[in-house]
């Protein structure tokens, strides 16, 4: 787990996130945070956020899919 400051940085890669992902802006903060940090996993039970954290790179772990 790592915690991370919401910058301006972090809000406008959120953004555009959101846009291209067609993402909620708490689950695009979610991604773009992850992606800041270089996470090789990223854990949530939103099937959304899981695709699009699986496109840009990311092993997803969904709760609810075991």
């Amino acid at each position: 787990m790592s915690l991370v400051q919401v910058t301006e940085d972090l809000v406008v890669e959120a953004a555009d996130l959101a846009e291209e992902e067609a993402l909620r802006g708490y689950d695009a903060v979610h991604l773009a945070s992850a992606l800041l940090v270089d996470a090789a996993l990223l854990t949530s039970a939103d099937s959304d956020l899981c695709d699009a954290a699986s496109r840009r790179g990311l092993h997803v772990a969904n709760p609810l899919t075991f």
